[in-house]
């Protein structure tokens, strides 16, 4: 399918990894000194690391790419705790992909019992967000 992902220049990325906190999908990592796209169906294409690259190495370009996957990206995100999953959530809100919210939550909601972190306080966090 074709839709909006992330592009990264190789030739002006330094390495200096400024990207990847803001990556809230985890689809970014630093590789061999070089910001990589690890997987197409975790990028969702919104840019939130763009303004991030003290280089301009960060793009979006439309091409065939692996269609976005939420509830993969929720599978990563729980591993890596409460506040990663708040930053995602908060993330798309504040873009209004409320459709890929609210599978983000129907996924949390449907685990909970396996988080290990009360999604009751997640939900309220994003709710009360104003980013």
């Amino acid at each position: 399918m074709d839709r909006e992902i992330v592009k990264i220049d190789e030739t002006l990325c330094d390495g200096c990894g400024l990207c990847i906190p803001n990556c809230h999908e985890g689809a970014l990592q630093i590789i061999d000194n070089k910001a990589r796209l690890i997987s197409d169906l975790m990028c969702d294409g919104l840019g939130a690391c763009i303004g991030h690259c003290p280089q301009g190495a960060i793009t979006i370009e439309k091409r065939e790419a692996e269609a976005y996957n939420e509830t993969k990206v929720m599978v990563d995100m729980i591993t890596k705790g409460k506040n990663t999953v708040i930053a995602h959530l908060t993330h798309l809100k504040d873009h209004q992909e409320y459709k890929l919210l609210e599978e983000g939550l129907n996924y949390l909601k449907a685990n909970e019992q396996n988080l290990g972190f009360d999604l009751s306080e997640v939900i309220t966090t994003v709710h009360n967000n104003k980013t």
